[in-house]
């Protein structure tokens, strides 16, 4: 373990959350908010084990601005060892897919943060990750600031799957989910492409969303399936 018993109790652990989004749950009977029980987004299931706070949120900077391989590999098995726990009673799926980046958002960074954790996270739960499958064919703005129609037109159309799916159970995965607009545009590409259940993990999750509370941003439509050759 690469934390301390201390550091370890000092990180902002999620705690019980949502099954559907990983949203906080006021009912602690419950397994599914109230949002998501009215209106579920595509993906089946959202996995997180950090809130995104301190000093969460300067690990996933470094990570994602700085490509620092050491937070990765403290996330990803913070976040490994929760999905572990949590499907002990039920099938994991067969693939991971990291949530990608354009292709001029890659050549500046030079890494994919994604990507970084995903190698972390397959490596603890023994899972294949899949690097090109998934695709983003539309550079984006940031998401950050964005109303909700905007995030949604944003993300229409930016990403692509090459080929077939190589099995239909699959989870995909970032480093912070906010507002599941990301997750929920890439979750309908897979599912028109194939895919029978996509699963999202994450690091971190936002708690307090920059939308009203109770809301999220899955609405939209299935977009046109796009298959790279």
């Amino acid at each position: 373990m690469d934390l301390c018993v201390p550091c370890r109790a000092a990180l902002p652990m999620l705690g019980r959350a949502c099954r559907t989004c990983a949203l906080p749950l006021t009912d602690l009977d419950e397994q599914f908010c109230g949002t998501c029980r009215a209106q579920p987004p595509p993906f089946a299931r959202t996995v997180a084990v950090l809130s995104y706070a301190e000093p969460v949120t300067r690990m996933i900077h470094r990570l994602k601005f700085g490509g620092s391989r050491i937070d990765a590999r403290v996330l990803g098995g913070l976040l490994g060892d929760h999905i572990r726990d949590v499907y002990r009673f039920e099938p994991l799926p067969r693939v991971i897919l990291p949530v990608p980046l354009s292709s001029a958002r890659l050549f500046r960074r030079g890494h994919n943060q994604a990507a970084l954790l995903a190698r972390w996270v397959g490596s603890t739960l023994d899972l294949r990750v899949d690097y090109q499958c998934c695709r983003r064919i539309r550079n984006t703005a940031p998401q950050t600031g964005l109303r909700r129609s905007a995030r949604l037109h944003n993300l229409s159309g930016a990403f692509a799957v090459r080929g077939n799916l190589p099995v239909q159970h699959v989870a995909i995965l970032d480093d912070v989910m906010t507002t599941g607009s990301t997750a929920a545009a890439l979750t309908r590409t897979l599912l028109a492409a194939g895919a029978a259940q996509v699963d999202v993990w994450a690091a971190a999750r936002t708690l307090e969303p920059n939308s009203p509370p109770g809301s999220h941003e899955f609405g939209g439509t299935a977009p046109a399936l796009v298959l790279l050759e």
